[in-house]
């Protein structure tokens, strides 16, 4: 598309052809109603209003209703029986299915993630048309850098649920997600691009940003800026198994002293420990729903919630200062995760899903080691982490190696990132991790409505996933597959038994 004059067209919120059947409606109801960037302050409002992450929508995936931190718990007295998104937590063949048997044909969160997609690739686009017109070239370059970061983590999120995981060996032939980097409307349909060829955007995009953001909104948490690319470069890498990348940029972010890890020995019984201006935090976006997911209102929650899986809990050591900090135990019982319990998004909301912090880092950077084989390295900085989650008489030191190093730094993430969007895509790539592979089964208990309470009626199993690897990819929905005629297809997910 030429576009030669300063009234730059750009469509607003226009959806990629892949998107579903209401795109053309949507593209027919927008010619009707154009918008034009002429400024480069009118591109940045664009920006934020189109491609930074808000819940627009609620998610229908509940991403962490399928990993094995989490479990479905019913009230013990009630006389009302609620409609659930069970089918995600059962790894059901049809995972969009609620406990009233309705199925969901569409799928709000990926449609969302390519429809700022849509609006990045329109926005780099024009960061060079407006370059043409003189306008501050300093801007433009900053709004590029933010651009490309966004567009890589919502490629990464797409990937880590709708394909296969990285695996270096298959790379180059499993399945990913469709990729799409051009502003161009085309009428035609798509495929999925490899995992390959994604994480290779990803890495592509989040290089350009860590140049166009050097000085950039240095002192922001809530605008991208050149730690935050680091930061998420070093997890890709992790993902990647290029460890010497990971461990060299997660490096950079904790050598550049911007962030301190908080010591819960000093922590405030009853403070939130993530908020948005926390040392701890590099970057986030977007809303928390986890206090609502646990139903944190009500000390005796009066319908179905969910809880902190009796595993993880327990995973804990007595003397793990997380265990208070991170969660706690109601009156029945049941422990909750409250890292995070007031919300209030004008001030100080935190994401669950799209949150760096310094920790990640340190535990990014002991496993790149540990995986190389520099263990004495690792350790080192599996300790920075632990002796500030730990009273200084009940830190134990750390003298393994090899596999058993490793097991232990992944075990030491999921206590300290549960519920911030990690676990489900962990457990993916430790399955097929080339030098130290690990996976599990999952049990999660079924519950199921009396006419006057909730009781326990048995429980679904997801099998390791060699065994059971299409349940671990998050299918499309039907009416994406239904619009791409074919073209896109899921792997077909077993039927899955309740057991006793």
């Amino acid at each position: 598309m030429q576009l030669h004059t300063i009234r730059i067209l750009v469509p607003l919120f226009c959806i990629l052809a892949i998107s579903s059947l209401s795109c053309k409606k949507f593209l027919s109801s927008y010619s009707q109603n154009n918008s034009f960037i002429e400024t480069a302050g009118d591109l940045d409002e664009l920006l934020v209003g189109t491609a930074y992450y808000n819940p627009l929508f609620g998610s229908d995936l509940l991403l962490y209703t399928m990993d094995d931190d989490a479990q479905l718990t019913g009230p013990q007295q009630n006389n009302f029986n609620y409609e659930i998104s069970v089918g995600w937590h059962f790894w059901q063949a049809e995972p969009r299915l609620t406990s009233a048997g309705k199925l969901g044909l569409t799928d709000n969160f990926y449609n969302d993630l390519y429809t700022r997609i849509a609006g990045i690739n329109t926005i780099l686009h024009n960061v060079g048309e407006l370059g043409k017109k003189n306008e501050p070239s300093a801007t433009l370059k900053r709004i590029s850098g933010e651009a490309h970061y966004l567009r890589a983590v919502y490629y990464f999120m797409l990937v880590n649920l709708y394909g296969k995981p990285y695996q270096v060996s298959r790379a180059a032939t499993d399945f990913g997600v469709p990729l799409k980097t051009d502003p161009a409307i085309k009428d035609q349909f798509v495929s999925r691009s490899t995992t390959g060829e994604v994480h290779l955007q990803i890495v592509k995009d989040l290089l350009e940003a860590e140049q166009e953001l050097a000085g950039a909104n240095t002192g922001s948490s809530i605008r991208v800026n050149q730690l935050a690319v680091q930061a998420l470069l070093s997890r890709v890498y992790l993902f990647m198994e290029e460890y010497e990348k990971s461990a060299l940029y997660a490096d950079k972010v904790i050598k550049s002293h911007r962030y301190e890890l908080k010591d819960l020995n000093n922590h405030t019984a009853g403070q939130d420990f993530l908020y948005r201006n926390s040392a701890e935090v590099i970057f986030t976006m977007g809303g928390n729903y986890i206090p609502s997911m646990m139903n944190l209102n009500y000390e005796k929650p009066t319908s179905p919630f969910y809880r902190v899986s009796d595993e993880l809990a327990l995973s804990y050591s007595s003397d793990d200062l997380r265990l208070k900090v991170f969660l706690a135990r109601n009156s029945q019982g049941y422990q909750r995760v409250i890292k995070k319990r007031s919300i209030n998004a004008s001030v100080d909301d935190v994401s669950d899903m799209f949150l760096l912090r310094l920790s990640e880092m340190y535990l990014n950077k002991a496993e790149a080691l540990a995986a190389l084989g520099r263990s004495e390295e690792a350790r080192n900085d599996l300790q920075e982490l632990r002796k500030r989650r730990f009273p200084p008489a009940a830190l134990d030191p750390v003298s393994l190696e090899g596999a058993a190093l490793v097991n232990r730094i992944r075990e030491e993430r999921r206590l300290e990132l549960c519920f911030e969007g990690h676990r489900w895509f962990d457990l993916r790539r430790f399955a097929v991790n080339s030098q130290y592979p690990f996976s599990k089964s999952i049990r999660h208990r079924s519950i199921i409505f009396t006419g006057s309470g909730y009781v326990d009626n048995g429980y679904y199993e997801l099998g390791p996933y060699e065994q059971d690897a299409a349940a671990y990819i998050v299918p499309v929905a039907s009416d994406e597959i239904e619009f791409n005629r074919g073209l896109i297809i899921n792997e077909q997910r077993p039927v899955r038994p309740l057991k006793q």
